[in-house]
């Protein structure tokens, strides 16, 4: 299988026309785009994915609903809806997601180099059954809804947070006062 190609992005996250292979990307510590996506339902919750113990990154945590890196020359809307298929086994449409904004992560690797990107972050609103969905091998161990407001507790948590990637613990925070956001203004609150 090819590997996949990304875009390197500048300090500022703008692209520099140059691609390269993900894990050289990765091994030279080089910025690259990412996209996230949220999915919350009318519950007031937050649906999380458990990261296959294979995974290169962060095994073993729970992290957000989908994830992928931007391949070279694609949009984060589209890079969403290859990664909820691919993950899930789920039907995105890009008129349906909420753009967010960006956030900006350098996270150290136990091997000695950092990854860095930036995640052009989405939400979406969806009620939807966990048996329906198909996890992708490999990639995604299990899924679980949490309430908005636990998910937030456990992230403060000495222990429960270390369920969680530690140096992504500002993106889940933006990500949950998003989500209040929208929850409110769905609401009227707003």
């Amino acid at each position: 299988m090819k590997e996949e190609m990304v875009d390197i992005l500048d300090g500022d996250g703008n692209k520099i026309n140059q691609t390269l292979t993900k894990s050289e990307a990765h091994k030279k510590g080089l910025w690259h785009g990412a996209a996230h996506l949220w999915i919350y339902n009318s519950k007031d919750q937050i649906l999380l994915q458990l990261r296959h113990p294979k995974k290169d990154i962060r095994p073993n945590v729970w992290d957000i609903s989908v994830a992928g890196h931007i391949s070279a020359g694609m949009e984060p809307r589209e890079t969403i809806v290859r990664e909820a298929k691919e993950e899930l086994g789920l039907k995105v449409e890009t008129k349906n997601l909420i753009f967010s904004g960006v956030t900006k992560l350098e996270d150290p690797m136990p091997e000695g180099w950092i990854h860095r990107c930036y995640s052009w972050t989405y939400l979406l609103k969806k009620d939807l059954y966990l048996k329906s969905l198909t996890l992708e091998d490999g990639e995604t161990s299990e899924v679980r809804w949490i309430y908005v407001d636990d998910f937030d507790k456990e992230l403060d948590d000495p222990e429960r947070g270390k369920l969680y990637s530690q140096p992504a613990k500002h993106v889940y925070k933006f990500a949950v006062n998003e989500i209040r956001k929208a929850i409110s203004k769905t609401r009227g609150n707003l």
